[in-house]
């Protein structure tokens, strides 16, 4: 995780010291941030502090575009009112963790699942000594939480607004059924019952909507009664002519998704010949999506031995017969299929692969 903790006061800042070198030492990247005030000659030569030259309220805004977790050591108002202006999504927003200034407890603020601020506040209150508090109801209950569940496994959540209704079912005991379009290298959350219906039902897949002949999971979904989780594992291959629009390519692969009926959250990245390793129009893609853009060279493409369509002018061009296809199919890996083969559309060039998914979470 990427962390910054802020103090306000000369006993916060011994805590933010600690907390820092800790997180450091633990191989997190950590940043702690004193009021100049208060910033010593030694705090100057430790690594990760900072002194503190702003409001809070605008060091939130800032932390919040880049960090994972926050730390706030003060009062809870003032975490509060400093992160108001920001919030988004409970799914998207980082931990939030205050602490107060004497080291009695490390309170889970915002994001308590899927951003980890629940995890975040007992590893601050093990370093500190400090009480965590915790008050999710699923934590509090011992229940499942789905959403962390699927944090955890790198998991993105498909249909937001079904999420709500399927962690009630789990808080309230009512049967949870679970499908997936994958092998599980883990027991399912515990509470469901496999491939059969429940009340509110949970699908791991890519995929956006079931076929007809998926039966009783068709019928569900069709219902409102199935909440997607989804394996980031697509690479989307892309070739362009130089200078191509962010939005030509955008809308190319949105329609190659589309017309597959696969879910845009399950892309893990891009992927394109070396050459095009600053194409502006796929760089701010990858930016777009929050996903990496990787490249590869001519020679490695070759090497791909699954059938792709070959072209004599591109291979003349880039010396390789497929860029898309080809680059798509070696960003996803060993044991990768191509499930989109070349779309091509206003110069823009365009094919998906999927990965092996193997539980883990990714980055």
């Amino acid at each position: 995780m990427k962390l910054a903790v802020i103090c306000f006061t000369k006993g916060g800042a011994a805590w933010c010291r600690k907390l820092v070198q800790r997180f450091r030492e633990s191989g997190e990247e950590c940043e702690g941030y004193v009021p100049v005030r208060f910033f010593s000659e030694s705090m100057a030569g430790q690594p990760g502090m900072r002194p503190l030259k702003e409001p809070a309220g605008e060091w939130t805004g800032r932390q919040f575009e880049r960090a994972d977790g926050l730390i706030y050591i003060g009062a809870a108002g003032i975490a509060v009112r400093a992160a108001a202006p920001f919030l988004r999504d409970k799914l998207t927003d980082p931990a939030v963790v205050v602490m107060d200034e004497a080291g009695h407890y490390a309170v889970s603020l915002l994001s308590g699942h899927v951003g980890g601020a629940n995890r975040l506040a007992r590893v601050v209150a093990e370093i500190c000594g400090a009480e965590p508090v915790i008050t999710t109801a699923t934590d509090v209950r011992g229940k499942t939480a789905i959403d962390a569940w699927a944090a955890k496994r790198g998991l993105a959540i498909g249909d937001r607004g079904k999420l709500r209704q399927v962690a009630a079912a789990f808080l309230e005991d009512r049967p949870v059924g679970f499908f997936s379009d994958f092998p599980l290298p883990y027991p399912e959350p515990k509470g469901c019952i496999r491939d059969k219906e429940g009340e509110r039902n949970v699908w791991l897949t890519i995929r956006l909507s079931p076929e007809p002949e998926d039966g009783v999971l068709c019928r569900l979904a069709g219902e409102g009664r199935v909440l997607r989780l989804v394996p980031r594992v697509l690479t989307v291959g892309i070739g362009c002519r130089r200078g191509v629009s962010v939005e030509r390519i955008l809308q190319t692969a949105e329609h190659a998704l589309a017309q597959s009926g696969l879910e845009r959250l399950a892309v893990a990245k891009l992927a394109s010949i070396d050459r095009k390793r600053d194409e502006e129009g796929i760089c701010e893609l990858a930016k777009k999506w929050k996903v990496p853009f990787v490249t590869f060279p001519a020679e490695e493409l070759e090497r791909i031995t699954k059938p792709v369509a070959e072209s004599a002018f591109v291979r003349q061009v880039t010396g390789t017969g497929n860029v898309c296809e080809r680059a798509a199919l070696a960003g996803a890996g060993e044991g990768s299929r191509l499930l989109v083969e070349k779309q091509a559309k206003d110069g823009v060039t365009v094919a998906v692969a999927s990965g092996i998914w193997d539980g883990r979470k990714r980055g």
